[in-house]
């Protein structure tokens, strides 16, 4: 069984010969070939650069011989250049002024045409694999997505103000969220329709930051819209794995959306969500990422107790409860992939 039939079957919830595997942030800062190429190029010309793009995203599946799945080198604020809003890195991130009333200018959203990079990748790394290893495209949910919009970047420290801003101007938050919702859905369904993506994932990164009953007023109507315009583009075969990180509360209302798979925080106790909710989806997690920077016996005792968490029935991907830091050490993750393989 290749890579990538390990993880359609664990999102399907068929057996495998052994847990699959991937890394959010696999592709990046930890990694002294990418960190060679950022040297020379923009963050920007690191997604939209074909070539580059596509070296990024496999550099991690050279180095670590038994992952699973690619998740193309993208970011989840890649559609708003084309809204008309300049996104600049480094130091934090800074975007132009947004105001409510900008909404009624948004163009229609062509993601082929007006953020095509992801699916450019996504085709090219095809290519580079022969279909032996998982393609997994991403977007920002939209209100993850909108956080940093409204903010202007990553000023507000746990977006109090934006928040406020949100809570007090509902009408106008509600139609930018579904604006932003039609965005996501289209983004998604390109990468599969054109770069071929086995499976997708949503990255609502802030929706933690949200009481249940918020949760169902601002957030979850626009996500449910992503999925609805994903799923009418692409139909039911292709799997939707949702992240959301401290969102534990949040669970009993993520699980109404039209998911395969709930990607885990370290805080969330994956024994029970496999327990309660195994036979209708599939889980991926849940490794503190912060055992990748201290010991190997450390981290290699982690692993083992994850996969002891996940049990030995269909439907786990090992993975992170977040991304990779740029600190990780190379020989924690080797130890990780080691104990799952074994």
């Amino acid at each position: 069984m290749n890579g990538r039939d390990r993880i359609i079957n664990a999102l399907k919830l068929k057996p495998v010969d052994r847990t699959p595997v991937w890394f959010m942030r696999q592709a990046g800062r930890h990694l002294p070939e990418y960190r060679k190429i950022a040297a020379n190029h923009s963050f920007w010309e690191r997604c939209k650069d074909t070539e580059l793009c596509t070296e990024i995203t496999l550099q991690p599946i050279k180095r670590y011989k038994t992952l699973d799945a690619a998740i193309i080198f993208s970011d989840i604020l890649t559609p708003l250049p084309s809204l008309g809003y300049e996104v600049d890195y480094g130091g934090g991130i800074r975007i132009d002024k947004f105001n409510f009333s900008d909404v009624d200018d948004w163009k229609t959203f062509n993601a082929r045409k007006d953020a095509p990079w992801a699916a450019d990748g996504l085709k090219s790394v095809g290519e580079h694999t022969d279909d032996k290893i998982a393609k997994l495209g991403f977007a920002g949910a939209p209100w993850t997505i909108c956080m940093y919009l409204l903010a202007g970047g990553t000023g507000d420290k746990d977006f109090h103000e934006t928040r406020a801003k949100i809570f007090s101007n509902e009408e106008d938050s509600h139609r930018t969220l579904m604006s932003m919702g039609e965005i996501v859905g289209n983004l998604l369904a390109d990468q599969v329709l054109f770069g071929g993506a086995d499976a997708v994932q949503l990255f609502d990164t802030w929706a933690g930051l949200l009481s249940p009953k918020n949760y169902e007023k601002f957030a979850m109507p626009a996500t449910n819209r992503a999925i609805e315009v994903f799923r009418e583009k692409v139909g039911k075969d292709t799997p939707l794995i949702h992240y959301a990180k401290g969102s534990g509360h949040l669970h009993q209302q993520i699980r109404k959306l039209d998911l395969n798979a709930l990607s885990l925080d370290w805080r969330d106790d994956l024994a029970l969500n496999r327990r309660e909710y195994g036979d209708k989806f599939a889980f991926q997690g849940n490794l503190d990422p912060a055992l990748l920077h201290g010991s190997v016996d450390a981290a290699r005792d982690a692993a083992k107790s994850v996969l002891e968490a996940a049990g030995r029935s269909p439907g786990h991907i090992f993975n992170l409860g977040h991304g990779f830091a740029p600190s990780a050490k190379i020989e924690c993750v080797e130890a990780v992939l080691k104990e799952i393989s074994e």
